[in-house]
């Protein structure tokens, strides 16, 4: 019987180890907690745009916790600067100034707005070639159907399709640059 008996007890002592979480799971665990908290919060402020927002939210978590959420925070903010939309992308810029100032994000900014700017003027000229190739195209079928005159007025024909393959061209060459500024302001070292 005093066999069975510590056999059992050695069963419910398995069992028990079980049931408990080791340091490194624990660790994983409190990391995903926070990180969630950092990433719920960058969403609030992306949804809001007010700064007190972070401030007010970070305000209650200090130490390593607090980095954890920071962290989190600005891969969320960094996601969402994006080339299409500029006042998302300034309002993640501010986002990321405020969780992390300091003056090196100066340049990260600066080079993002570089990118902005050098996309938009890119956009524009994709959209004007791909507008007057259409144009062209159009008045050359309508040519050859024999239908000349001024009583054809502008073909809108294949417009949205043309704008969107333009775009998705654009981004897609654009997007390892967008990803190296992204890199940028994530890895600064922050001051404290």
């Amino acid at each position: 019987m005093a066999e069975m008996k510590s056999a059992y007890e050695r069963a419910l002592e398995r069992a028990g180890k079980l049931g408990r979480l080791s340091p490194e799971e624990m660790q994983e665990r409190k990391t995903a907690e926070y990180a969630a908290i950092g990433r719920a919060l960058a969403e609030r402020y992306l949804e809001h745009g007010y700064t007190r927002v972070l401030d007010e939210g970070l305000g209650r978590y200090e130490g390593s916790d607090r980095a954890i959420i920071v962290d989190a925070a600005l891969s969320r903010l960094a996601e969402a600067i994006v080339l299409d939309t500029p006042e998302a992308t300034e309002r993640a810029l501010q986002g990321i100034a405020t969780l992390k100032p300091s003056a090196s994000i100066v340049e990260a900014e600066r080079r993002m707005r570089s990118l902005e700017a050098d996309y938009a003027s890119a956009r524009e000229q994709a959209f004007e070639q791909a507008r007057e190739g259409l144009k062209r195209r159009g008045a050359e079928a309508l040519d050859e159907l024999g239908l000349t005159g001024s009583a054809i007025g502008d073909i809108r024909i294949g417009v949205r399709e043309l704008r969107r393959d333009a775009a998705h061209e654009l981004r897609s060459r654009f997007e390892p640059r967008l990803a190296q500024v992204r890199q940028e302001l994530l890895e600064r070292p922050r001051e404290s």
